[in-house]
């Protein structure tokens, strides 16, 4: 069927007047942005955890390893920053800051240099655990404050640990912005930590229920403390755990804390642009980045399930063989084979056994039947056979008496 238009540079340029028309050039812009992200290769993106002056224990080499190797298995380059100061030259190489358990006072020049790397580079910073509140120096500026207090819960509480601050979350907020952050996440456990509070355009993603509240009386009952936040700030992406526990070797496998640690980190691994953009736009790039992430995810699992196919053929095949090998022996069995020889075989050398037991026994009859006639002849001819006497030693044989 022939097209109804005549594509002529005329109406080439009334089909551009009239889509220009229909779409402002903000939506135009906005479409080859999409277009361009969801077409853009995804690399291997670079975690860099900030372990100065952080207790061992919350270390990748102590009871982090299980997290970071994880994260490796999703295909991150994970290092660590073990003393030393951050600066902007060894910032700029990586996509993700982690800064846990941070119990030390930055210099100015860090903060700067942290600042600038989400700012102006665009990148993701995962503030873990309130460092008893040396992490607010990095967190207020986010639009986060975390308190000092413990959170308490009287009826979700960790069952095997039985304490009032350990306790199941599973009310979380949605957005668009932050799906990522809730694939596979339904529960999480938290284990005796603050509550944060927030402002600016940070938003909550994870909050206690009307039975939580503050030692402290910062959070009162039915206020439904906030434990994790995300911010967009510039052009990058900052999120803030109060728990430091959640991911550590001992809790990591408990409820969906595994998924949620991960989904963290790949939220934060699409940050947004060097580009300053509007907030609907900056949305706009987020979402089609997360949809992007997604897709990844997705061939990712397409690849592990073709794997699984290729090692399930293989299987099968060699399973398919040894039924074909137990079918043939079932074969065999049916058309009388009884061991290596079928019936005929067997009957042949029955047969032969047979005759030659008989021929055996006919040798044996015969033997016995000439030792008989010989000692009739010998009795006709007047000798007397007897059998096992003997004449005495100077006594002359008898004579055989004339019949």
């Amino acid at each position: 069927m022939p097209f109804p238009w005549n594509f002529t540079h005329e109406n080439v340029f009334k089909a551009v007047r009239v889509i220009v028309k229909v779409m402002n050039w903000r939506g135009i812009t906005s479409l080859i942005l999409a277009v361009y992200l969801l077409a853009a290769s995804v690399e291997a993106k670079r975690v860099l955890v900030y372990e100065v002056g952080t207790s061992s224990q919350y270390t990748i080499e102590g009871q982090y390893g299980k997290f970071a190797e994880e994260l490796r298995k999703r295909g991150y380059e994970v290092a660590s920053i073990e003393k030393g100061e951050l600066t902007k030259d060894k910032l700029e190489n990586y996509d993700v800051l982690v800064i846990q358990d941070l119990n030390k006072q930055l210099t100015t020049g860090e903060i700067s240099a942290i600042i600038w790397f989400v700012l102006q580079q665009g990148r993701g910073l995962f503030i873990n655990g309130g460092g008893q509140g040396k992490a607010n120096q990095l967190t207020i500026p986010f639009g986060v404050t975390v308190d000092n207090g413990l959170l308490i819960d009287t009826t979700d509480q960790i069952p095997n640990l039985k304490d009032r601050n350990s306790f199941t979350i599973d009310r979380f907020l949605d957005y668009s912005m932050t799906a990522t952050i809730r694939h596979g996440v339904t529960r999480i456990g938290f284990y005796k930590d603050a509550g944060i509070m927030l402002s600016g355009s940070s938003k909550c993603i994870a909050t206690g229920n009307q039975d939580t509240y503050s030692d402290t009386g910062s959070f009162a009952a039915g206020s439904e403390p906030c434990v994790a936040a995300a911010s967009i700030f510039g052009s990058g992406l900052v999120f803030t755990l109060s728990d430091i526990d959640m991911f550590g070797n001992k809790y990591i496998n408990d409820y969906n804390n595994k998924n949620f640690g991960l989904n963290i980190i790949d939220w934060l691994s699409i940050s947004t642009d060097e580009t300053q953009l509007e907030n609907s736009t900056t949305e706009l790039v987020l979402q089609i980045k997360e949809m992007r992430l997604e897709n990844t995810k997705l061939q990712q699992q397409i690849k592990q399930v073709s794997d699984e196919k290729a090692d399930l053929t293989g299987k099968f095949q060699q399973i398919s063989a040894q039924n074909r090998d137990l079918q043939q022996q079932l074969d065999d069995i049916q058309n009388g084979m009884i061991g290596p020889f079928n019936r005929s075989n067997w009957a042949i050398i029955i047969l032969g056994a047979c005759i030659l037991l008989a021929a055996i026994a006919y040798s044996r009859n015969k033997s016995t039947e000439i030792r008989i006639k010989d000692e009739d002849i010998l009795s006709e001819l007047g000798y007397e056979l007897d059998s096992g006497k003997q004449a005495k030693p100077g006594e002359a044989p008898k004579e055989p008496e004339n019949r």
